[in-house]
């Protein structure tokens, strides 16, 4: 099984995944990672946990893993298999994810 990375830089949202299953798994990964939790009306517990970027980098690290595991439950070809956080030369928190993708056809 093939190792993606996704991280949460905003980019584009690839709307037409022309029929790739894989694609559209990474997509919704992304969109996942990049949703706030709250922000999904009468679904407030999907998206990450913007209180973690409040959080000093090295306590975020140990935050993260759970936290990620427990934002891919909504994508279940999806398996979180390493995360990072660091601080970029802007101040923001960038989170990189390594996902598992392993499709049921």
């Amino acid at each position: 099984m093939a190792l993606y990375q996704i991280n949460n830089i905003p980019s584009p949202i690839e709307f037409e995944c022309e029929g790739s299953l894989l694609r559209r798994t990474l997509q919704n990964c992304k969109n996942l990672l990049m949703t706030r939790m709250g922000e999904v009306p009468y679904d407030r517990y999907r998206g990450f946990d913007p209180a973690l970027l409040h959080l000093p980098v090295t306590k975020l690290r140990d935050e993260l893993m759970p936290e990620l595991d427990r934002l891919m439950l909504w994508e279940p070809d999806a398996e979180v298999v390493e995360a990072t956080a660091e601080i970029d030369a802007n101040g923001e928190t960038v989170i990189t994810m390594t996902v598992e993708i392993n499709l049921k056809e």
